[in-house]
Parts: structure tokens; C-alpha cells; sequence
């Protein structure tokens, strides 16, 4: 029952959304239709007092006449139909567009530890352009916390902290790939395997093209127990 009624409201609303076009298709059909029967009855009348045939000629074509209202508007609701439908395609065209026909820059991959000596540790992370269209620059900001960082004060581009480091990768083409890395000291590493100590990577991908601009950002933490890094969170600008 609940499942009836909440049908009934849902179509309810799509009614009542048009309800003024529907009203003014209604009045407009009426008011023709009340116009030419009063034709078709004074000809009737007037055919009657002459004897002749009521359905006459001009009866019949009056009769015409109210079944051509009805067509036309059933050709004004297909038309009004018709460009609804062509208003939806524009604006999934428009979208496609958009999200087509623009570069897709993000990691492909997690982090990997290319090599390591006695003071630090070498890791590198891919980013691949999954999109159609090049990348004309990709700027990467990275740093390297001990907490939880906040993403906001650390892609405030006012903020000139020094553990805040920027490079930049060059251009990115469509299915190209190239690697950042970043270096963590060897003793920070061992206090975040024996938990004394958390290591965080902040790192962000800003990207440029010819539509304007837009980035990729994650957060991840060195898991001590699998010993590689975890996405703590993602995110698309």
C-alpha cells in the first residue's frame, strides 16, 4: 500500500510539473472544440428549417475541422515532447564533451621503494594521463608528515612552509606515464615500523590544459604491518 501510494504522489509531481501546459493545451482544445459545435449546431438548425439533409456539407466539415483540433495538439504535445528530448540530449552531449575531451591525470600504481642505502629510502609513485587530451604541465606538490595532514592549508599556494616541496613533471600526453620521487630517512622509517611514529605522505598533482585546470590529491599512510603505504584518502578537483 505504501509502495501505491508513493507511485501515485511520484506521478502526481510529474503531473502538477507541467501542469500549466497541460492546462492551457486543455482550455485552448476546449474553447475551439465549444466554438465549432455551436458552428455545427446552427447549421444543423439552420439545414433543419430548410428541410434539406442536416449533415451536410458544411456540417461535415465542421466535424473535420474538430477532429484537425485534436490532431493539432497531439502535434503540439509530440513537438513540445520533441525539443524536452533534444534539451536532454544537448546537455548530455555537453557533459560528454566535457568529461571526454580533457586530460585524466592520476597514479597508476601505489608507491614503490626503488632503493635504499644507510640514510634513506627511495620511493616512486606513477601518474598516468587517462584522458584523450595532453596535459601541458603537471606541477606536484609533496611533504612528508608525521600526522594526519590538513589538505587545505597544505594546498594554500600563500603557504611557503619548507617540508612543502613543488616540482614539476612537464607535459602529459595521452596513455603517458611518468614517476615522482621521494626520499624518507631511514631512522623515520624505523620508528613508523615499530609504532613509535606514523609517516604521512601528503601529495598533490595540479595539471594544466588548454580548458583551464584541475588536480589530483591523496594521502596515504605506511601501514607497519604489510610495510607499504595505505590511501587514506583521494580526491579529484
Amino acid at each position: 500500500m505504501i509502495a501505491m501510494m508513493l507511485t501515485m504522489i511520484t506521478l502526481l509531481e510529474k503531473v502538477l510539473k507541467y501542469k500549466y501546459l497541460i492546462g492551457s493545451l486543455f482550455v485552448s482544445s476546449f474553447l475551439l472544440t465549444t466554438s465549432i459545435s455551436i458552428r455545427a449546431e446552427s447549421a444543423t438548425v439552420s439545414s433543419n428549417e430548410n428541410t434539406e439533409n442536416p449533415y451536410s456539407i458544411l456540417v461535415v466539415k465542421d466535424y473535420f475541422e474538430i477532429a484537425g483540433v485534436f490532431l493539432d495538439v497531439g502535434v503540439i504535445l509530440l513537438l513540445w515532447k520533441t525539443v524536452k528530448d533534444f534539451a536532454e540530449l544537448a546537455k548530455v552531449s555537453k557533459l560528454q564533451t566535457e568529461v571526454r575531451f580533457r586530460p585524466w591525470v592520476g597514479p597508476n600504481g601505489g608507491f614503490e621503494l626503488l632503493r635504499e642505502d644507510g640514510q634513506k629510502k627511495q620511493y616512486s609513485i606513477t601518474m598516468k594521463n587517462f584522458g584523450e587530451v595532453p596535459a601541458s604541465n603537471v606541477i606536484v606538490t609533496c611533504t612528508i608528515t608525521d600526522s594526519m595532514p590538513n589538505k587545505l592549508s597544505f594546498m594554500n599556494h600563500n603557504d611557503k612552509s619548507e617540508s612543502k616541496n613543488q616540482f614539476q613533471l612537464g607535459p602529459l600526453l595521452p596513455g603517458m606515464e611518468k614517476k615522482y620521487w621521494l626520499f624518507i630517512e631511514n631512522e623515520r622509517y624505523r620508528k613508523a615500523i615499530e609504532g613509535t611514529s606514523n609517516i604521512f605522505i601528503f601529495i598533490y598533482f595540479l595539471y594544466l590544459f588548454s580548458g583551464g585546470k584541475s588536480g589530483y590529491g591523496m594521502i596515504s599512510q605506511l601501514d607497519n604491518k604489510t610495510n607499504n603505504f595505505v590511501h587514506k584518502e583521494m580526491w579529484i578537483d
